[in-house]
């Protein structure tokens, strides 16, 4: 009998021990998926031997930064601390794909603006339970967009490239305020680039930064690029969102096409892949691709859309490294 007790209790040892594990186990993912992995950047260096590329540009080095979302998350200390960052890696140019506000409504009802209404309605248990740590906090009151865009201007306009920082919109920007945006991006002395051509001259040789506005908001003007751009010199092309890669490439005019948009995700499952992927962000989800001629390079980017979580797809800043051969 006393055998069978003592069993008994070792059982039952052994069932709380396993109970407490789990639980600590569930919230130490949590708070890892919610803490730690947004906040733990990755710094990518690309090396990009671009044959056309004029010896004037070789060895300059462009950091990309994409989708800040700036939210209750993204705050100005998080912001100033990605600025700081950047400016450590001394870029020649710094480029900015888009997504500078958040909105808060879904993909598929990003067009029409509908608002989404179920969302802290339905919230899960487990939601509920993590909101009551502090960990959770639901972005769909209310914003200040005349607070962000003070935000961006004060954090942007401390970027010290050597030569220029650009930047396109995405869809955040156009579901938000876009003015707001321009206006936060011009008082930053950052050039937006709305379908439009910079060239960089350097002993009359050219890079050329190309910027095609948002294609989710159907902004883009691919034709029109084409007419703007120069005959001579490596072209650049900046566009939010990089399954547009399967259009631009068709034209053989671009060496390089750098975008956002996708996250990578945000959450990649191993062995699964990306559960969620945005409109647009669904063939060249993170990384590097090449594109028929083209080089596609697609930044999972440094803020994040709802919900404000990451797993196996830290956040990012990349380092690109021309070279003439």
């Amino acid at each position: 009998m006393r055998y069978f007790i003592k069993m008994i209790c070792n059982l039952l040892r052994f069932i709380s021990l396993s109970i407490t594990l789990a639980i600590f186990s569930i919230l130490a993912f949590f708070i890892y998926i919610y803490q730690i992995e947004p906040q733990w950047i990755e710094f990518k260096n690309i090396e990009l031997n671009l044959p056309n590329l004029s010896q004037e540009f070789d060895g300059w080095k462009i950091v990309q930064v994409s989708d800040i979302h700036l939210s209750q998350w993204m705050t100005k200390k998080r912001l100033e601390n990605i600025v700081n960052l950047i400016n450590k890696q001394t870029p020649d140019i710094v480029v900015l794909t888009g997504d500078f506000f958040s909105h808060n409504r879904t993909y598929s009802h990003r067009i029409d603006r509908t608002p989404i209404s179920y969302i802290n309605k339905n919230l899960s248990f487990v939601k509920r339970i993590i909101r009551k740590t502090g960990l959770y906090k639901s972005d769909f009151e209310e914003r200040s967009l005349k607070k962000d865009k003070q935000t961006l201007t004060k954090t942007l306009s401390q970027l010290k490239p050597r030569y220029q920082s650009f930047s396109v919109l995405g869809n955040h920007d156009y579901g938000t305020d876009v003015n707001l945006v321009e206006q936060g991006l011009k008082d930053a002395n950052i050039i937006n680039l709305k379908n439009d051509v910079y060239t960089i001259k350097q002993n009359n040789e050219n890079l050329n930064i190309v910027g095609i506005d948002d294609v989710m908001f159907r902004k883009d003007n691919l034709n029109l690029i084409l007419e703007k751009l120069p005959k001579t010199g490596v072209n650049i092309l900046l566009v939010h969102e990089p399954d547009f890669a399967t259009k631009s490439a068709d034209t053989d005019r671009f060496e390089v096409q750098l975008s956002g948009h996708s996250h990578g995700g945000q959450v990649s499952i191993p062995f699964l892949g990306t559960p969620f992927l945005p409109p647009y962000g669904e063939i060249y989800v993170d990384g590097l691709y090449k594109v028929k001629n083209m080089i596609q390079y697609t930044n999972r980017g440094v803020g994040m859309a709802y919900p404000y979580i990451r797993f196996n797809c830290r956040p990012e800043i990349t380092i690109f490294t021309l070279h003439h051969n």
